[in-house]
């Protein structure tokens, strides 16, 4: 009756070690649009546009948290080649045709279609918002960038850059920054002008384009590039003519966003990853793969990151959300900026560090419960099988006697 009792023990803790293994969220959860998805925003509330380069064109909308759209705003059945947000919400995507009829469509904050449509030049169009709602139309075709004023409906300006202008970003103070790939630099255009005040120069030493693409802007104006070529992303502070710091990511970085935290995320197209650079660090803190070749990336205010891989999937394209959790715990779960390299040796700050709770830790929690229930499993059924050993020898010694 005893070993029943050992037998029902093992098999209660057996069931309740399955019932204790670790429900680990996954690290990321995919976006299911159809089409070919190659840009994304991301509003205030957490809504994210993703633009369809795909046949039928459109912009997918998906509420903050979900996994599918909700609905389509249509582009006419036009191909998007760019998306921005202005500061009130109103959504700017520019469409090309075959007839070279390109526009820039206006959608306002919560209306479920274009308002308006802006006549640009043929070609594809990156798009940037600035503070005020200037909207910045980068043309490679013509190397300009196009300005349209805010409420304009009409381009205001068209200011000269530098050859292969790939994409904008415009820091609080209006200034807009233009990534010029073939050319291998960054063109600086003050709030207001229709000139480049500047040009800051991203070649190497035998003079060849660094192919600068992606850029970003902080919240202190600091601006960051990812260079592919030379497969970093470049630092220019507030007002410099040049480069100030560069961060290593391999593989050949194409995009960067940054959080409101001043974390910076980069895609990288040969490696197939998400890099995570934590603020003020001087190197990449951990990596995520993605799905296939990531591409244009955006950052949601609950700290997930969605990143957009227009050449995999069934349909011609992925999308992933990346959860603000597995970005901490890819990166070792710290937020807080290096400590001075005279604040402690190495091996001090790597001691503290690995003491340190991760931000994973509660997630762990089920996996230590159930680990202790598959010990106190083995130790029952060690002593059912000891047991029995020990019956049956008692057995065979008394057959002997007789």
């Amino acid at each position: 009756m005893k070993y029943r009792w050992a037998t029902f023990t093992a098999v209660f803790g057996a069931i309740m070690g399955l019932a204790a293994a670790p429900a680990v969220a996954a690290p990321d959860e995919a976006i299911y649009v159809a089409g070919t998805p190659v840009r994304v925003a991301i509003a205030a509330d957490g809504t994210a546009f993703l633009g369809n380069y795909g046949q039928g064109g459109g912009i997918f909308v998906v509420p903050a948290g979900a996994a599918r759209a909700s609905r389509t705003i249509s582009t006419g059945g036009h191909p998007t080649t760019g998306l921005a947000l202005g500061p009130d919400g109103t959504l700017y995507v520019a469409t090309a045709d075959d007839t070279n009829q390109n526009v820039v469509g206006v959608v306002p904050a919560g209306d479920t279609g274009i308002a308006r449509s802006i006549p640009v030049s043929a070609g594809l169009h990156p798009l940037a918002a600035g503070p005020d709602g200037t909207v910045y139309v980068a043309n490679p075709a013509g190397n300009t960038v196009s300005v349209i004023a805010p409420n304009g409906t009409a381009v205001d300006r068209t200011v000269k850059v530098g050859a292969g202008p790939a994409e904008v970003a415009v820091t609080k103070d209006g200034t807009a920054f233009v990534t010029n790939q073939t050319a291998g630099t960054v063109s600086v255009i003050p709030a207001g002008a229709d000139t480049v005040s500047k040009s800051i120069e991203l070649v190497s030493d035998t003079g060849t384009s660094e192919e600068p693409h992606g850029i970003t802007a902080g919240p202190d104006g600091t601006v960051y590039v990812a260079n592919i070529r030379s497969s970093d992303i470049a630092v220019i502070k507030p007002g410099a003519d040049t480069v100030s710091d560069r961060i290593f990511v391999e593989g050949g970085p194409q995009d960067v966003a940054i959080a409101q935290d001043g974390s910076l995320y980069v895609t990288s197209l040969l490696t197939q990853k998400l890099s995570v650079i934590r603020p003020d660090a001087t190197d990449v803190s951990g990596s995520l793969p993605t799905d296939g070749g990531p591409g244009h990336l955006a950052v949601a205010p609950d700290g997930s990151v969605i990143v957009i891989s227009p050449e995999t999937g069934a349909a011609g394209g992925s999308v992933v959300r990346f959860s603000a959790a597995a970005l901490a715990e890819a990166s070792q779960g710290s937020t807080a900026a290096p400590p001075p390299a005279s604040a402690a040796p190495a091996a001090t700050r790597a001691g503290e560090a690995a003491a340190r709770p991760s931000s994973g830790s509660w997630n762990a929690l089920p996996a230590v419960a159930g680990g202790v229930v598959a010990a106190v499993v083995g130790v029952v059924v060690w002593i059912l099988v000891n047991a029995r050993r020990r019956r049956a020898g008692l057995a065979a010694g008394a057959s002997q006697a007789g």
